[in-house]
């Protein structure tokens, strides 16, 4: 089976697929380059939420965008998710107390706080 190829530089053609990121949001590679937008428009979702931390309410981002309201609202939940899955940095996960104080006892020389009396 041969692939089909770009006469410029003989790679072969791939196909781009839209992903749908909800109801009313999708990224497809040939609307403003991939980057989320909402579903039949030119209209970006980064916008949009740039537009909520500088101050807009929902309500005013409702008539600014013309868009429905649980358009706006999912795109900051969207938002919410990626900062939670992207930016969340785990609480390291406690050591054993015993692991603590032979730590403590090496790096003091052998004494620990109840040996200082």
């Amino acid at each position: 089976m041969k692939k089909s190829m770009n006469k410029v530089n003989k790679m072969p053609k791939r196909t781009y697929k839209r992903v749908n990121l909800g109801k009313y949001i999708v990224a497809d590679p040939y609307i403003c380059h991939g980057k989320p937008t909402f579903k039949g428009t030119r209209k970006m979702v980064h916008c949009l939420i740039e537009a909520f931390e500088s101050g807009f309410s929902i309500d005013e981002l409702v008539d600014e965008a013309e868009l429905p309201r649980a358009a706006i609202v999912e795109a900051i939940e969207l938002a919410a998710k990626a900062v939670k899955k992207y930016y969340s940095v785990p609480y390291p996960k406690p050591k054993p107390i015993e692991e603590v104080i032979k730590e403590e006892a090496a790096s003091s020389g052998g004494v620990t706080a109840g040996d200082k009396g």
